[in-house]
């Protein structure tokens, strides 16, 4: 009787009816840009192009692009089609739905990198079928990842969490990418300040590159970016779309699912992305690129959610010292993962030194086991501490 209870509780909606549409606006134009654009790169085949440059563009990346643009689309529609039920005043199914298969879908993970690492190659396997493979082997762990943390938390707001994820992939993450853009246009012209003159007088050949990249005011320029201004950025705004839910009264279990989802939709679509990229050359080590991003998504996904879970605490009882301190552990954690990176396997190869892969992945697993553990007492402490408030509030 008392679960039923609480699930009842669970599922009283707390959001006004002007949020509805607002997110019903923002939704529709979602669905019909990312859709139409999804559509249009289905279509396009650039290699037929006459254009040099566009030309050069490989049709996995497209196809890539396009699964990206589609899964927003998706997401879009279903919070559409939720604020939609709201405004036409719907109630929300009397129990969530769990989705419990995600749980074994982890299992699909290791098959998509076997495929991806037989069919590199291949020239029968259709492109589109490639880079759907290739997308699947960045969504399955961040989906796998954000249900297993989500624990009896998982389809509370269903609409909610496909809205997160819209607004993570059209407003947080292109203004991301914009301010580290405007960085790293900044960092350009501090080097040539500096007295890095090749840069200026820059005529791209490839010693000149080579050349540059090896300069220690370059190597010192990429080690800053990596693991400090990147990590302070993304930490700061990854978690965007939790904030106008704070006025809303959520609880600590409830931004600590919406910092998972806006975790989870930086992880794919950062993923995917560089996916896109390696889809540009011939072959490509899928292997090595899928395993590796795990630490990657691992960190996003956890970092959301501790962010998510500290921004609906420090709303109710103002303690923004361990709002503070939630963020440095955060912007720590991330950017330890990205210095190690950064000089165990990046600043090697720039420098033109054999990178010991071994050593790399050894440190890399280590921080990520470290991160795991970490990950997994929180989720727990998180989870517990929702349920004890739940029963709490029926008696």
């Amino acid at each position: 009787m008392t679960d039923n209870v609480v699930e009842s509780k669970q599922n009283l909606r707390t959001s006004p009816r002007w949020l509805h549409w607002v997110n019903l606006f923002w939704n529709v134009l979602v669905f019909l840009g990312a859709g139409s654009l999804s559509l249009v790169l289905f279509r396009w085949n650039p290699e037929t192009g006459a254009d040099p440059f566009v030309s050069q563009l490989s049709n996995r990346t497209v196809f890539v692009w396009a699964y990206i643009c589609g899964f927003v689309a998706l997401m879009a529609m279903i919070a559409l089609v939720d604020s939609l039920r709201r405004l036409a005043g719907k109630a929300k199914p009397s129990r969530s739905n769990r989705a419990g298969w995600l749980k074994y879908t982890i299992f699909l993970f290791p098959l998509v990198v076997v495929a991806l690492d037989a069919w590199k190659y291949s020239v029968i396997l259709p492109d589109w079928v490639f880079s759907l493979l290739v997308f699947l082997g960045v969504l399955i762990p961040v989906v796998w990842l954000v249900r297993m943390a989500s624990g009896h938390l998982w389809g509370r707001h269903k609409g909610r969490g496909a809205s997160i994820i819209s607004f993570s992939g059209t407003v947080t993450i292109p203004l991301i990418i914009l301010i580290q853009g405007l960085f790293m246009v900044i960092g350009f012209m501090l080097l040539v300040f500096f007295g890095l003159q090749e840069l200026a007088e820059f005529s791209g050949s490839l010693a000149e590159i080579e050349e540059i990249l090896a300069s220690p005011l370059v190597i010192l320029g990429i080690a800053t970016f990596l693991s400090i201004i990147a990590p302070l950025v993304e930490e700061l705004l990854k978690t965007l779309a939790v904030f106008p839910l704070l006025g809303l009264g959520i609880s600590e279990g409830d931004g600590y699912v919406a910092g998972l989802m806006s975790g989870g939709a930086f992880a794919l679509l950062e993923g995917a992305l560089y996916a896109a990229q390696t889809a540009q050359a011939p072959g490509g080590e899928w292997a090595y690129f899928l395993v590796g991003r795990l630490g990657g998504t691992l960190i996003h996904v956890f970092n959301g959610g501790l962010v998510g879970w500290a921004l609906a605490k420090t709303w109710k009882n103002r303690n923004f010292a361990r709002l503070i301190v939630i963020y440095l552990t955060a912007f720590f954690i991330h950017g330890i993962w990205n210095l190690v990176a950064a000089l165990t396997q990046l600043i090697p190869g720039l420098l033109n030194q054999e990178v010991n892969e071994i050593s790399s992945v050894v440190i890399l697993t280590i921080i990520t086991a470290l991160i795991s553990i970490g990950f997994f007492y929180f989720a727990r402490h998180v989870l517990r501490t929702d349920k004890h408030m739940q029963v709490n509030r029926v008696a």
